[in-house]
């Protein structure tokens, strides 16, 4: 029997791993004193963005997390833990939990995050609500796309007004001439 219980928790922590590598940002909430209806929608919500929230077992979200700069970040591993998984968008998921938390403690909208995980790097609370602060992903790469043509327009607007300046100085020595 006891084999058996160690070998779903190692399928268990397989199965958090896999997420882990196939998100690109991880959230840790504290979803204690959050009811079912809206633990549920907050769900629905963060699967809308491309995100997956998981509610587990600290010890196997730790065993799967050991490789990771959370292993020297134990505390959000502490208490009641969801963890959330952004596969798209990170900065929609961010939004969508902070706007959550503001929601539920608009008082303290930072104690129901815990902390997180992007590109190997922790985040803390403040870290995850500057996510969240960020434009959507579609403006910043347009604003990136504006910022990156600026010097081609300015090179062909030069280049255009060489040859003007030449044909209106002609034409003032023309007009100078008659």
């Amino acid at each position: 029997m006891e084999r058996r219980s160690l070998k779903i928790k190692a399928e268990i922590v397989k199965n958090y791993k896999e997420k882990i590598d196939k998100s690109n940002l991880l959230i840790f909430m504290n979803f204690n004193g959050i009811s079912a209806n809206l633990m549920t929608d907050l769900r629905w919500k963060v699967k809308d963005h491309g995100g997956e929230i998981v509610v587990g077992k600290n010890t196997l979200f730790y065993r799967a997390l050991m490789d990771t700069v959370i292993s020297d970040h134990r505390e959000v591993l502490v208490g009641p833990t969801a963890i959330v998984f952004a596969y798209e968008d990170p900065i929609a998921v961010s939004k969508v939990i902070y706007e959550f938390a503001e929601e539920f403690n608009s008082d303290d909208p930072l104690s129901l995050i815990k902390g997180g995980l992007y590109e190997g790097k922790f985040l803390t609370p403040e870290d995850i609500k500057a996510f969240a602060k960020l434009p959507p992903r579609d403006v910043l790469i347009s604003k990136l796309m504006g910022v990156m043509q600026a010097p081609i327009v300015n090179l062909i607007m030069t280049l255009k007004a060489v040859p003007q300046k030449l044909v209106l100085v002609l034409k003032a020595i023309e007009e100078q001439k008659s």
